[in-house]
C-alpha cells in the first residue's frame, strides 16, 4: 500500500490514480479494529468478516433496498474435481483400513494369509502416495510440505502417511518373513494411518467451503477405509473370517447413512453456500448422486450378504472401491466456496 507515501503523509498510487474516488486507505489501529471490525467489514452477500478479520471497511450507499442478494445468487457450478486427490484419498484410506484389518486378524489368531494381504495393501498405499504427487507442479520438491508440520494440516499429512507407509512395509516384511515384532509393528502402522486419515480430513476443515467443514467429512474419510480394508482382506483369502463380511457391511450403511444426513443438513440449511451445493446435487449432479448411493448398496451390502465366493467378493469390492471414488469426486465438485462476487442487484453499488 505504499507506505512509503503513507508514511510521508501522503495517499498511496491506486488511490490517487482511482478515476471514481472509489478507495480510500488509512492507517488501521489493528487492536481496536480487532475488536469493532464486524460493523464496518461486514456487507449483505459477501463472506463473513470473522473468516479473516478483514481490515477492508465497506462503506453501503444509504438508500439500499431490504432484500439485497448475492448478484452470482444463481450461478453456481460445480468446482473442479482434483483427481489426484480423489485417488490419493481414497487409497491411503483403502490401505489403511487393509492393514487395520489385518491387524486385528493376526490378533485374534487368524494363521495364514496375512502376508499376501499385506503386500497388496502396501502396495495400495504406494500407489496413493504416487497418485499424490500428481496434484504438484514440481513432484521433485514434494519434501518441502514437511518443514510447516507445527502448523499445517497438509504437511502433518505428508509426515504421517510417510511414516505409515514405511511402518507398513516394514509390517509385511516381518509377516512375510515370519519373524518376531509384527503385531508392535502392525499396532504401529493402524495408529500412523488412522493419524494420517485424520490429518488428511482435517485439511478440508476450513472456513471458506462450508459443505467441508463438518463432520460428515471426518465420518465419510474414515468409513471409507472402514468399507474397503476388511473387502480387500476378504479378497485375499481371508474370506473366511465372518466378522469381515459383517465389518464391510456396517461400514457401507453408516457410510449411506452419512450421505443422507449430510445432503438433508445441505438442503435444511440457511447458508448460502450449504444450499447451493444441495441444489448442485440435485439438479446438476443429481445422476452421479444416485449411482453413487447404488453402488454403495450394492458393493457395500448386497453382494457381501447374498454372494459369498471369490467372485462375488471380487465383484464387491469393485463396486465399493468405484462407489467410495464417485463419492470423493462429488465431495470436491460439489462444494461452494465462500466468493468475492459483486454482492448487489438491481443497479446498486457499494464503495469499498
Amino acid at each position: 500500500m505504499c507506505h512509503n507515501r503513507l508514511a510521508e503523509g501522503r495517499e498511496p498510487a491506486c488511490v490517487g490514480a482511482c478515476p471514481e474516488g472509489a478507495i480510500q486507505i488509512e492507517i488501521v489501529n489493528i487492536a481496536e479494529w480487532k475488536r469493532n471490525y464486524v460493523a464496518s467489514a461486514n456487507a449483505p452477500g459477501l463472506p463473513s468478516a470473522d473468516d479473516s478479520v478483514s481490515t477492508t471497511r465497506i462503506t453501503l450507499p444509504a438508500d439500499l433496498p431490504p432484500d439485497i442478494r448475492k448478484v452470482d445468487l444463481n450461478r453456481v457450478r460445480p468446482e473442479h474435481p482434483h483427481w489426484p486427490l480423489v485417488l490419493m484419498t481414497v487409497l491411503t484410506q483403502w490401505s489403511v483400513g487393509a492393514f487395520a484389518a489385518i491387524w486385528l486378524l493376526q490378533v485374534f489368531g487368524q494363521p495364514a494369509g496375512l502376508n499376501i494381504a499385506a503386500l497388496v495393501s502396501s502396495a495400495v498405499g504406494g500407489l496413493a502416495l504416487g497418485a499424490s504427487t500428481m496434484h504438484l507442479g514440481r513432484p521433485l520438491h514434494a519434501y518441502r510440505a514437511l518443514k510447516m508440520w507445527k502448523r499445517s494440516w497438509l504437511s502433518r499429512e505428508v509426515l504421517l502417511f510417510g511414516l505409515f507407509s514405511k511402518i507398513a512395509f516394514v509390517y509385511a516384511a516381518l509377516l512375510w518373513l515370519n519373524l518376531a515384532g509384527s503385531r508392535i509393528a502392525g499396532a504401529m502402522t493402524v495408529l500412523a494411518g488412522l493419524s494420517g486419515v485424520t490429518a488428511s480430513a482435517c485439511i478440508y476443515l476450513v472456513r471458506p467451503r462450508p459443505a467441508w467443514r463438518s463432520k460428515h467429512t471426518i465420518v465419510e474419510f474414515y468409513l471409507a477405509g472402514a468399507l474397503l480394508g476388511p473387502l480387500l482382506a476378504a479378497n485375499m483369502g481371508l474370506g473366511a473370517q465372518p466378522w469381515l463380511i459383517t465389518a464391510a457391511i456396517v461400514a457401507a450403511a453408516l457410510q449411506l447413512l452419512n450421505l443422507v444426513v449430510k445432503f438433508l443438513w445441505l438442503v435444511s440449511s440457511d447458508t448460502f453456500e450449504l444450499k447451493a451445493s444441495a441444489r448442485l446435487l440435485s439438479s446438476q449432479l443429481r445422476s452421479l448422486l444416485l449411482m453413487r448411493g447404488a453402488l454403495l448398496v450394492v458393493g457395500g451390502i448386497i453382494l457381501p450378504l447374498r454372494v459369498h465366493g471369490a467372485a462375488g467378493l471380487a465383484v464387491a469390492l469393485a463396486a465399493a472401491f468405484c462407489g467410495e471414488i464417485l463419492g470423493r469426486y462429488l465431495f470436491f465438485v460439489s462444494v461452494v466456496p465462500k466468493n468475492m462476487a459483486t454482492s448487489y442487484l438491481g443497479g446498486q453499488q457499494a464503495v469499498a
